[in-house]
């Protein structure tokens, strides 16, 4: 946090593109900066406000190396020669994505301050750049204030019995007495003139004044850090701080530049959201002891462990570059169902304890999203590592809970609503698909049982669209009760058919043609129809995908950059969880989708990486312009393809041995080296060698 001021102009500058506040109140916004194992969130204007509505009410700002929090932020006050604050005026906040700075004038001085968290410690620093504009010298003072504390994650089962601080040479250490394995240490790298420590209820002030002289047209430049310990209490933490303060890790951008896959097209709005979807998943990557490598599911309110969160977000993260992160989060979701009996969690706290043990369809959505991190990465240790869950889940648990029906999961699924029938229509439709996905992987691995899934799916697949299908509304039900009565109530997930495969072709069109005249609104699909007008990202990301792959590239694209508008409003680059905005300010499955809606949707790029496979399929608006994608990844395979309406450039830039091409009527195989150009120069031929 900074000193309270007011922000004149609010901006977002993420290597060449750039954004600006279009608020009133450009300051009231919050702000986000992370790295793997700590976050900070504060709202631009600097105050110390309370931050979250549902779980730790008031407590889900400030610094946070979970599963515990440190800190609700600190101030910087300027003082000149006689102690008197120096008022902030001409206000201006940047957001980097990586970072965040203030640009302001107090008294003399120009100020620049620029705050980030270290990619791979618990470390927030604050860098201060003072320059003295005036024409006389300037003596006076720079406070930095801190509110600390200790306090446990939601449902973490920890407590604090309260902090014992203290000034040891220029740091101010601390723990807490009843979690001394929770440390920190704080300050700066010159000794503090003066050091006050007040406690007050659960939090103690941490008050340093350091002296200033700039001469004119000076400049100094200032820092100090935060560093926690989250195992080692303020021995680890001291330790991190002077390894910090050697460390030239804060002095890069490591962020500049999206992930190993870059994509550029004429379309400006396309190049920098999907440069912007790529840094918010930068933003929810964590690391964090108790729970391993995972995505934040969203911010402030659910920085916990989901698993319908994470495997919705699966093919876009693991399509846009981050491998790694997916495959920890997938394993550690496993490593849970297979003490569960197959069942994938919904939410873990960062602690790693069990809130809720999860919605029935998301047994088979882990299974979805396994198969759809092996179809990219062809990954077969990671396939043979999950299978056995999968199996679990989709054949033994599943049946279990089917009750009366025999054939559909009972329980919640994605809409938590009351007064609907035990069996939902997305449960039911997610277990079919994920029987087709144990099919696949079964299929990848040479399981001859993949036979078995795919028939097992073919009769689940007859059922539902027999059962379930209401023809006099052109629609699926949403639920049906025990006794087989089907329920309409409106809800998004009525496009779940749709976006699975499941529904046929001629179902497929009507429901589309009928979701769009009543379920979609200026920004996206409703939550229910009639009822509640709210627009989730997460409907209108898959209403998106359902589109696309329909054909309807207008309706799909115009959806993908719905869900884009909100990196526009309040915390700028952030893709929010309702459009145009509210709820969590940044969310996972937002960033997620829209990447899934390019590379999948509108790009139509299908890869079958253990088969070294790769479909190329686009559904392009008319007159769209041609799209160049740099770094994609099929397995081991790396490619550089152009991509538009009726034209296509593929070079096979490196792999093991060939890839096989489909693009409408063509199949090719394209050694290492080998481009494949469609529509071929005149008098040549689609495949050349070289590139």
């Amino acid at each position: 946090m900074v000193q309270a001021m007011h922000i004149i102009k609010r901006q977002l500058r993420y290597g060449p593109h750039q954004l600006m506040s279009q608020s009133d109140d450009p300051g009231a916004a919050p702000y986000v900066i992370a790295g793997r194992r700590m976050y900070v969130i504060g709202v631009a204007s600097g105050k110390l406000v309370p931050i979250g509505d549902e779980h730790l009410v008031g407590e889900m700002g400030g610094v946070w190396a979970h599963p515990f929090k440190v800190a609700d932020g600190l101030t910087v006050t300027i003082s000149d020669d006689r102690g008197q604050p120096l008022a902030p005026a001409d206000a201006v906040f940047t957001e980097r994505l990586a970072d965040v700075g203030w640009q302001w004038r107090a008294g003399p001085l120009v100020v620049q301050r620029d705050d980030a968290v270290s990619a791979e410690e618990a470390v927030w620093r604050v860098r201060l750049q003072l320059h003295n504009a005036g024409q006389e010298a300037f003596a006076g003072q720079l406070i930095v204030e801190a509110q600390l504390l200790f306090l446990g994650a939601w449902f973490s089962g920890l407590s604090s019995a309260g902090a014992t601080y203290w000034l040891a040479n220029n740091l101010v250490l601390g723990y807490d007495r009843a979690q001394p394995n929770w440390g920190i240490a704080f300050g700066a790298s010159d000794t503090p003139q003066s050091c006050q420590i007040a406690a007050q209820a659960n939090r103690t002030t941490i008050r340093l004044a350091h002296a200033l002289w700039l001469a004119p047209d000076q400049a100094q430049t200032w820092e100090c850090r935060l560093a926690v310990g989250q195992q080692g209490g303020w021995q680890e933490a001291e330790q991190r701080w002077r390894t910090a303060a050697n460390s030239s890790e804060q002095d890069a951008e490591p962020w500049d530049g999206a992930s190993i896959v870059h994509l550029d097209c004429a379309e400006a709005t396309l190049t920098r959201d999907f440069a912007l979807a790529q840094a918010n998943l930068r933003l929810l990557q964590a690391n964090y002891p108790d729970t391993g490598a995972y995505f934040l599911a969203g911010l402030p309110e659910f920085a916990q462990f989901f698993g319908c969160d994470t495997t919705y977000t699966v093919p876009g993260a693991v399509a846009a570059g981050f491998t790694a992160t997916t495959r920890r989060a997938l394993l550690t979701l496993a490593a849970y169902a297979q003490r569960a009996c197959g069942r994938v969690p919904h939410e873990l706290t960062t602690n790693g304890r069990v809130f809720h043990s999860g919605n029935i369809q998301e047994t088979p959505q882990f299974t979805i999203a396994c198969w759809d991190y092996l179809r990219w990465t062809g990954d077969l240790e990671f396939a043979r590592q999950v299978f056995p869950v999968c199996q679990e889940g989709i054949l033994q648990l599943l049946p279990a809970l089917c009750g009366p029906s025999g054939l559909y999961p009972l329980g919640d699924g994605m809409v938590e609503r009351l007064g609907m029938g035990v069996y939902k229509l997305d449960s039911a439709c997610y277990a079919f698909a994920g029987l087709v996905a144990l099919a696949r992987i079964a299929q990848a691995l040479g399981d001859p049982a993949a036979l078995e899934y795919w028939a097992r799916a073919t009769l689940l697949q007859t059922a539902l669209e027999h059962n379930w299908w209401l023809e006099d509304e052109g629609l699926y039900a949403d639920s049906m009760h025990s006794n087989g009565k089907l329920q309409l109530d409106g809800h998004w997930t009525i496009v779940v058919p749709v976006q699975l495969g499941l529904a046929a072709p001629e179902r497929a069109v009507r429901m589309l043609d009928r979701i769009e005249r009543e379920w979609v609104n200026e920004w996206g699909l409703v939550h229910t129809r009639e009822r509640e007008e709210r627009v989730w990202t997460l409907p209108t990301g898959l209403l998106a995908l359902a589109e696309f792959a329909h054909g309807r590239a207008a309706q799909g694209w115009r959806l993908l950059q719905n869900i884009a508008l909100t990196a526009q409003y309040g915390t700028l680059g952030a893709f929010k969880e309702l459009i145009p905005e509210g709820l969590c300010f940044v969310q996972l499955w937002s960033a997620g989708l829209y990447l899934q809606g390019v590379i999948e949707g509108l790009l139509g790029l299908r890869p079958d990486a253990p088969a070294h496979r790769l479909e190329v399929a686009p559904s392009m608006p008319a007159g769209f312009p041609p799209v160049q994608v740099r770094g994609l990844c099929v397995g081991a395979h790396r490619l550089d393809l152009v991509i538009g309406e009726r034209e296509l450039r593929v070079i096979h830039t490196d792999g093991p041995q060939a890839l096989t091409l489909s693009y409408q009527i063509h199949e090719q195989s394209l050694t290492v080296g080998e481009s494949f150009t469609w529509p071929p120069a005149e008098g040549g031929d689609a495949t050349t060698n070289g590139s």
